[in-house]
């Protein structure tokens, strides 16, 4: 059993099994009034072919946010 909890106050809303059969579900969290929208985890995309070798990442692997600079 897994527990479903309110991601505002942490409130246990709910346990389920381990798949959940509905597409979608909201619930309103007793404690505090929040609505939690709780969707079933997306399957991963499959990749149709490797990335090319010569495509290095850099020093933070992609998980850096870059801006442009302003013109001016």
């Amino acid at each position: 059993m897994k527990d479903i909890r309110c991601g505002c106050c942490r409130a246990l809303l709910f346990r389920m099994a381990a798949a959940p059969s509905a597409p979608a579900i909201e619930i309103k969290c007793r404690r505090c009034g929040t609505i939690n929208h709780l969707r079933p985890p997306e399957p991963a995309p499959e990749r149709d072919s490797p990335t090319a070798p010569d495509t290095e990442p850099g020093p933070c692997a992609g998980n850096c946010i870059t801006s442009t600079p302003s013109p001016g």
